[in-house]
């Protein structure tokens, strides 16, 4: 886990830098206690993952992130 930020402050990060190539992440609470992520692009959701817990929301914002920005290139 990215003990650096919590997933809130590494969320605004992310989605400050793929603001620039149109893209953005959105976290939200489905059932309570699991959360799931979406990657945004033209207004459009797409499930990236879900059904996880809290504590692990850094690790799949940075993969999230680093899964759009490698496929960008």
């Amino acid at each position: 886990m990215n003990r650096n930020y919590d997933w809130k402050t590494l969320l605004t990060y992310a989605n400050e830098d793929l603001a620039l190539y149109g893209y953005s992440l959105k976290v939200y609470e489905k059932e309570e206690g699991f959360y799931f992520l979406d990657i945004v692009k033209d207004g459009v959701d797409e499930n990236y993952a879900g059904n996880y817990y809290e504590d692990e929301l850094s690790d799949l914002i940075n993969d999230a992130w680093h899964h759009i920005k490698t496929n960008l290139v």
